[in-house]
């Protein structure tokens, strides 16, 4: 970050203990320093202050501080796409592998942020659009920072799906689900279900399969502009367009989903002492040695 830092929102995950005492602190803080701090909403009402809408904070603030778990970065992450301001993310939450810090690293995490000693690193989106009817209309668009996932809306019935990419047909797939992924979502829903592991600085599109009924469907990675289309063949249980876990929209038979990667990136603060292989160590229990390999 460049220049002094004037404008910082807060937002935090009200269900998480001790979110919103260390919000008011954290306020008060960045008060004595100048700064002027905005709450947002949810999270001003339970601490009894005036708050504000988050997407209208996203527009005005320089940097966001998120309070709480890997799903709170998420929706920060998707109002501050396209942004200049940057998002520091901290975790107050169970695995928080998105977040630059944890709970008790709260105050060095802002203080690097201020100074500019933390870098910035770029997350593009999805874009997931769903068209229906037989002229295509378009009757849903919306951004995703970790995956956009078809699946039937009970869980238990498979979907039915005419897939293409590539330029081609890739033919048909019977699943419990499709993941299409940003490589911030890789290690998410996606890597549960077999996929890959993406660097987050590789513009990628990860596509997995959930549970196909058949022994050749693996996952694909696409290229930065390629684009995942899937035209809903049915299901026996109604399906569903999931964004990040956090956004639903019904499917009907017929509609076509498509999935890509957004011109829009979110701007996160890095910290230096927490690279991405730590986090596959620390959060991911990716571990060896040199015993264990001999």
């Amino acid at each position: 970050m460049r220049g002094r830092v004037r404008r910082v929102a807060i937002l935090g995950h009200i269900g998480r203990p001790g979110v919103r005492r260390a919000a008011a602190k954290l306020r008060a803080r960045l008060a004595r320093r100048g700064c002027d701090v905005r709450v947002e909403q949810h999270l001003a009402d339970l601490m009894g202050i005036e708050g504000a809408p988050l997407p209208g904070l996203a527009r005005w603030c320089q940097l966001a501080i998120s309070l709480g778990g890997d799903g709170t970065v998420l929706t920060g992450g998707r109002a501050m796409a396209g942004q200049k301001g940057v998002l520091l993310a901290v975790n107050f939450g169970g695995l928080g592998f998105l977040a630059a810090a944890e709970e008790d690293e709260l105050g060095r995490a802002v203080e690097a942020a201020l100074s500019g000693a933390w870098k910035v690193q770029e997350r593009r989106l999805l874009r997931a659009t769903v068209r229906r009817g037989r002229k295509g209309v378009r009757a849903f668009s919306r951004l995703a920072m970790n995956d956009a996932v078809v699946k039937s809306a009970g869980g238990l019935a498979a979907v039915h799906l005419q897939m293409h990419a590539l330029g081609q047909d890739l033919g048909y797939l019977l699943a419990d689900g499709l993941i299409a992924a940003s490589a911030s979502g890789s290690t998410a829903y996606s890597l549960s279900a077999g996929g890959p592991v993406l660097a987050p600085d590789v513009e990628a599109l990860v596509v997995t399969p959930v549970c196909a009924h058949t022994l050749g469907s693996r996952a694909l990675v696409l290229a930065a502009d390629d684009e995942l289309s899937l035209r809903l063949i049915g299901s026996v249980d109604h399906s569903i367009l999931l964004l990040d876990g956090q956004e639903m929209v019904e499917l009907e038979p017929g509609d076509t989903i498509r999935v890509r990667l957004d011109r829009a990136a979110v701007r996160c603060l890095r910290n230096p002492e927490r690279p991405f292989a730590r986090s596959l160590q620390a959060k991911l229990g990716w571990q060896g040695s040199a015993r264990r390999s001999l």
